[in-house]
């Protein structure tokens, strides 16, 4: 069966905001929100290897999508909130880098990169875009990459830009090999990618309900 594929890596920071950018609660409440991602956002990958730098692009299409949660003052639990990001959406300018990532990250054989996102924090103060400033959000995870499962913690930061507007920025470093993804190479061992990469991600978002 064909897995949805309308996010990109990184898509899971943007719910760490959306839910408890749009009002508070005072006891739990059960939330359902539409947003469209903004085609001026932007959410890349940046590497290094021991001779030069690289960077991929997430090319996927940002569409409407919709997101539950169960709120309650300024934490969010989330429901069936999973992520299938296509692997081969990324986009390095250099078919060679293209083919040795997809290579290590297994693409063939695990086409999609799995992210959970569990729950939430934001400051309450910042309900209702009552921050005129940045302010920070926080969300807990788990990935499932190549076959292996990880817990993580991601934060970002975010701002009310206009009525029902937001902006959403952030990066996340994460290590390969605790993945067990063993870091491409190529020209027989004379060029390494590093262990380390980081994601980085900048989005405009608008709320439709």
């Amino acid at each position: 069966m064909q897995r949805p594929s309308r996010f990109c890596f990184l898509y899971l920071c943007l719910f760490t905001g959306i839910i408890l950018l749009t009002g508070g609660s005072s006891g739990p409440a059960i939330l359902k929100k539409r947003y469209q991602i903004e085609n001026n956002s932007s959410i890349f990958l940046k590497g290094t290897s021991n001779v030069n730098e690289f960077t991929c692009k997430c090319e996927e299409r940002f569409g409407e999508q919709q997101v539950e949660a169960e709120q309650t003052d300024n934490h969010a639990r989330f429901k069936n909130t999973e992520l299938w990001v296509p692997i081969k959406k990324f986009n390095c300018k250099n078919s060679r880098i293209d083919a040795d990532m997809q290579r290590a990250l297994q693409a063939e054989k695990y086409p999609h990169i799995k992210i959970t996102l569990i729950d939430c924090w934001q400051n309450n103060k910042c309900m209702n875009g009552r921050c005129a400033d940045w302010f920070d959000v926080k969300a807990n995870i788990s990935i499932s990459l190549s076959g292996a499962t990880r817990k993580e913690i991601i934060t970002a930061r975010a701002k009310a830009i206009a009525t029902n507007k937001f902006q959403l920025i952030g990066e996340k470093a994460v290590q390969m090999s605790a993945f067990g993804v063993t870091p491409p190479e190529a020209m027989f061992g004379m060029i390494k990618v590093n262990d380390w990469i980081s994601l980085h991600f900048d989005l405009m978002v608008s709320l439709i309900d």
